[in-house]
């Protein structure tokens, strides 16, 4: 079973989100024993294969009508082999991997915005800023949430292939300047400014005291030392709530789409005193490894909520299963969007990167995250003013890991496949009585919590 150090370098990570992680490293492959493959034909050999694809290789070089950048060419055929595979399954290109390699260690050259690609009523590609980091050069020429940046270097957002060549775009050294029209859709306004990139190294970790004891800690993402400043950001709030004491913890994963699995793990142990945390499971639902929780510095009394949305991905749906599975806390927001799959990353000899799926994670009490997602214990949606019902969609761009046509579909190998009913039979009963629904809803979730069954 792979060690502390290991399990560290394991991807746990969804497309959702603008800041995906990879730690480079050992693959699970090799800290591992994977089940023995069934025996090749006598007269198999990969070298074939090989073949073909060099001869339908130096065809192309030698007949295409233009010249041809063959190393562009050996990139796109290795992700048009990987695009058979599962969604989280990708090549990334020197350059792409980069990237990643910068989102993980947290620190990197950029202007200091959370974006989303999306489309407009007509068809039209924008970008959707969904968070402006304090003190960033984006926030300080006054980039709000909301905003749609339209082009960047003059160029339309319909001209990048995908989201992550246009973050390749934005990002550079810090000191350069990038160039972006910025369209504020409240004031019907729309202005092109130049930003200076800086050094951008935001915490992973925001801490707000809202008052008689009750605090909140929201996780953007899970990248190196987040475990050790959720426990930073309790004691903060801790030294706020003197006069009363904590009251009251909200652990917020909305569109936090992932990060190391290791600090996953740290964040759940603060919280849970003993028993499992996360399972992951090979070929065939084999048992690869299991994480547990340590006694020593158990967050255990202060009560604890978690809100997660449908850009909750992978290490959040980790931590929510965990806490719910273990009792320790109320889930409040819509079901997760299923990313429960493991991968290893393979560095090439060009700089470039194979992220591949070995393995899948699986809650305390073995459910699936796959496919299926965090059900919530308390459903609450989108409120598009005060006056809308709190039950719509939060982010109706994104499309759930079960709703994507290559995902992996759930294999349980004898364990129950995990419902993707959303209602109870007595949440089903209160019909659309939105007051009594959430009674119902509560009245479950306390009963949960005073259950306290521990997972050995």
């Amino acid at each position: 079973m792979p060690s502390r150090t290991d399990r560290v370098r394991m991807l746990c990570v969804a497309g959702v989100s603008v800041a995906l992680g990879v730690a480079m490293g050992v693959g699970l492959d090799r800290a591992w024993a994977a089940p023995r493959a069934a025996a090749a034909p006598k007269h198999y050999s990969r070298y074939a294969k090989l073949d073909v694809f060099s001869r339908a290789l130096a065809i192309v070089e030698q007949y295409y009508v233009r010249p041809i950048d063959g190393e562009k060419l050996m990139h796109a055929a290795l992700r048009g082999l990987v695009s058979e595979l599962d969604p989280h399954t990708s090549f990334l290109a020197p350059e792409e991997a980069r990237l990643l390699r910068e989102d993980i260690e947290g620190e990197f050259g950029g202007v200091g915005m959370v974006v989303v690609l999306a489309r407009d009523a007509r068809g039209k590609n924008y970008l959707d800023v969904r968070d402006v980091i304090a003190d960033a050069p984006a926030w300080k020429a006054g980039v709000k949430v909301g905003n749609h940046i339209t082009r960047i270097s003059g160029r339309p957002i319909a001209q990048f292939l995908d989201l992550q060549q246009a973050i390749v775009e934005i990002r550079g050294e810090a000191g350069t300047k990038i160039r972006v029209t910025i369209e504020d859709v409240e004031e019907g306004t729309q202005r092109t400014i130049t930003l200076v990139r800086a050094r951008i190294d935001p915490p992973a970790v925001e801490v707000r005291y809202l008052g008689e004891g009750v605090g909140v800690l929201r996780l953007r993402d899970f990248p190196e030392d987040a475990a050790k400043e959720i426990r930073e950001g309790l004691a903060t709030l801790r030294t706020n709530a003197a006069r009363v004491g904590l009251s009251g913890v909200v652990l917020d994963l909305r569109d936090n789409g992932g990060g190391l699995l290791d600090e996953a793990i740290g964040i759940v142990d603060a919280f849970v005193a003993e028993g499992p945390i996360v399972r992951t499971r090979g070929r065939r639902g084999a048992l690869i490894d299991e994480a547990r929780a340590r006694r020593a510095g158990t967050e255990s009394d202060v009560p604890l909520v978690v809100l997660v949305n449908k850009g909750s991905a992978s290490a959040s749906e980790i931590v929510a299963g965990a806490l719910q599975d273990h009792h320790r806390a109320v889930i409040i927001g819509e079901r997760t969007y299923g990313k429960g799959s493991v991968q290893a990353p393979f560095e090439l000899d060009d700089g470039s990167l194979l992220k591949l799926t070995t393995a899948l994670y699986y809650t305390p009490a073995d459910r699936l995250i796959q496919a299926s997602g965090i059900t919530p214990d308390v459903f609450v949606g989108a409120a598009a003013d005060k006056d809308a019902v709190p039950r719509g969609d939060s982010r109706p761009e994104i499309v759930p890991e079960r709703d994507s046509p290559r995902h992996l579909v759930p294999e349980d190998f004898g364990r129950d496949t995990p419902s993707l009913v959303d209602e109870s039979v007595a949440l089903a009963a209160a019909g659309d009585d939105l007051q009594l629904r959430t009674a119902v809803q509560h009245l479950q979730a306390i009963a949960a919590l005073a259950g306290r069954e521990k997972l050995r």
